[in-house]
């Protein structure tokens, strides 16, 4: 409901500004767009501060208590912003050297409201908190309502990170607006691109055909690290020799393809990337250039056609769990089960009662999967894909820890077959 930032905040507005007050600022405007002018008026009290909208007569219209610092003696701000067409908000600073409380506030209807700020994923910025480097200002766009920008500049380990957020008034909040939002590290933009494990073709066409899953592990996986609040934007390469990361010294965009120069070690090289999705921020391929064999080669993220609509899933895991296993299942002696997926990725899968996570990782041959049990009580499985549509289900004993993870046989395996499939057993 109120919301505030991180800072001790830096205001300039293009529609008026008052100077801090310990006493009791006021601005006057036409808040409601009704034509005639209103006057807020804020007034200091111990925690807190007290809001009033009052007419050109001076009676009270509508009031509300904003907070503050703890403190006897708390300096005040109060400023306006103007919203393109009739009307302006209210912006209310409160602030001392150690803390800021920070309240956007709107007169309509003879009503007074707080507006939330809501930054990525839909989350509510904090009414008050310490410093943090952020500066901040409503910049008035010809009209349109004014937009809130934060900015902050600081120094680390991989050179000057420069942040920029832009919050666009959406009625009754601000949203953040990743669009005109942005972060850079020595001048390079680092992207919010979906976030996924792009595989070698050779790993991918394993995987399409649901069998032997196992030759997916010596494969090269990439990560694009797009770590905004760290400042890190590289290339992270896993395959049997280890880790290789490649830090992106250049960025250059054109229409869907990006092109990134990388550097691992002393040897530069480069990275086409082309990027879809309704906003253009997933990547589905990758090709490599420059960095040596074993590197340089073509990536992509797992996926499924369905339609016209092309899905991308952060990991082969995901895919197996969506595209794979969810279904209904028959063994043997013509008992069916169903397995659904649960959750958001890494997906999850319900079996019998039991929720599983998936672990292809830790498969040793000839599974090619482990389903572990997270929620429910069931015992772990091994899974032997042999084809589309055709599974066998092993029992197995897991034992370690970390890398000494380990899951052997234990009992005959049970084969399930997709009810209603033609299956071709290998």
């Amino acid at each position: 409901m109120l919301v505030g930032f991180p800072a001790i905040l830096a205001i300039a507005l293009a529609l008026r500004a008052a100077e801090p007050s310990a006493l009791s600022p006021s601005l006057t405007a036409d808040l409601d767009g009704d034509g005639t002018k209103e006057t807020a008026r804020a007034t200091a009290a111990r925690g807190s501060v007290r809001l009033e909208i009052l007419d050109a007569a001076g009676r009270r219209l509508a009031d509300a208590k904003a907070p503050a610092p703890p403190g006897a003696v708390v300096p005040i701000t109060l400023t306006s912003a103007p919203l393109g067409s009739p009307g302006a908000l209210v912006v209310l600073v409160a602030a001392t050297d150690t803390m800021a409380c920070r309240t956007v506030w709107r007169y309509r209807d003879g009503t007074l409201a707080s507006l939330p700020i809501r930054g990525a994923g839909g989350k509510e910025l904090p009414a008050c908190a310490p410093p943090a480097g952020w500066t901040e200002e409503f910049r008035a766009e010809e009209g349109r309502p004014s937009v809130l920008v934060r900015e902050r500049v600081e120094k680390t380990s991989r050179g000057t990170l420069r942040i920029r957020e832009v919050y666009d008034f959406a009625g009754f909040s601000l949203e953040l607006d990743p669009k005109r939002s942005s972060t850079q590290i020595e001048g390079i933009p680092i992207p919010s691109w979906y976030s996924a494990t792009f595989y070698t073709r050779g790993a991918l066409e394993t995987l399409a055909v649901r069998y032997g899953l196992a030759a997916m592990r010596p494969e090269t996986t990439l990560h694009i690290e797009a770590d905004a609040p760290r400042g890190v934007f590289a290339l992270r390469f896993d395959g049997p020799s280890g880790s290789v990361v490649a830090p992106v010294e250049a960025y250059s965009k054109t229409g869907d393809i990006v092109t990134l120069a990388v550097r691992a070690g002393d040897k530069p090289g480069q990275a086409v990337v082309r990027l879809g999705g309704a906003e253009g921020h997933v990547p589905l391929e990758v090709r490599v250039q420059g960095l040596g064999k074993g590197l340089d080669q073509v990536y992509a993220p797992a996926s499924a056609y369905k339609s016209s609509a092309h899905q991308v899933f952060p990991t082969a895991a995901d895919e197996l769990a969506a595209e794979e296993l969810s279904g209904l299942w028959t063994d043997s002696q013509g008992k069916s089960q169903t397995i659904t997926t649960e959750g958001e990725s890494p997906y999850r899968v319900r079996m019998e009662g039991a929720v599983y996570r998936l672990d292809m990782d830790h498969a040793a041959a000839p599974m090619d999967v482990l389903l572990l049990p997270e929620i429910g009580g069931g015992r772990p499985w091994g899974l032997v894909l042999r084809g589309a549509n055709n599974i066998e289900r092993i029992p197995v004993v897991c034992s370690g820890e970390g890398a000494a993870f380990a899951c052997r046989p234990d009992g005959d395996g049970q084969t399930l077959r997709r009810l209603g499939a033609r299956v071709n057993v290998r």
